[in-house]
């Protein structure tokens, strides 16, 4: 498994014993988990301030051990993570046997919870374009210049989000190149993906 090197940082911090004690990081591990495990779970912003003086931390080791906790447990859960990988992660990371076996407990216990709630997060999904509008518009004039006579594209992409049942529209205006350019970048898509399928 693949791990950052802030993560790596944070989790050998949690690591060490002379660093975070034993209280103090069980203390950690359950302010990870309930992060992750929160109704209104905002990717972006896991760690928030709320956690971190419900936790009374003050201290930047605990904070940089709170953010490789959460970090491991929030990928460890994406990636549906096996025991075995967890435990050579943590190994690497120099846990102590009893540090390991209460971040496997927590994870086989909340591993389930914490998926789902994932799952219920749009943007770890990407929207669906559902249906396409364009037109052609001719600008004479504009307000600085007498003569434009330039043509411009509005083209709205409809959005479905998994989930949601509501469609959004994103719009866009373009010149004729940019239009161009954006059709032949789909294309390229349309065809690694073909490669891809047929191979």
């Amino acid at each position: 498994m693949d791990v950052s090197k802030n993560v790596l940082y944070g989790l050998q911090l949690s690591g060490k014993d002379i660093v975070i004690e034993d209280s103090v990081y069980l203390q950690l591990l359950q302010g990870a988990r309930c992060s992750l495990e929160q109704t209104n779970l905002n990717p972006s912003s896991v760690i928030n301030k709320q956690l971190q003086d419900d936790l009374k931390l003050s201290d930047v080791h605990e904070k940089r051990a709170l953010f490789g906790l959460t970090s491991f447990l929030l990928e460890c859960a994406k990636q549906n993570v096996t025991l075995d990988e967890i435990r050579a992660v943590l190994e690497e990371s120099n846990f102590s046997p009893k540090r390991i076996q209460h971040f496997l407990d927590v994870y086989h216990q909340y591993k389930d919870s914490i998926r789902r709630n994932l799952a219920r997060i749009s943007s770890f999904e990407k929207a669906q374009i559902v249906d396409v509008n364009w037109r052609l518009d001719y600008n004479i004039k504009n307000s600085q210049s007498d003569k434009v006579n330039q043509l411009s594209y509005l083209v709205d992409l409809h959005t479905l989000h998994p989930g949601e049942s509501e469609i959004k529209i994103v719009s866009m205006t373009c010149s004729l190149e940019q239009l161009q350019d954006l059709v032949g970048k789909l294309k390229d898509a349309v065809r690694c993906v073909e490669k891809q399928v047929s191979s």
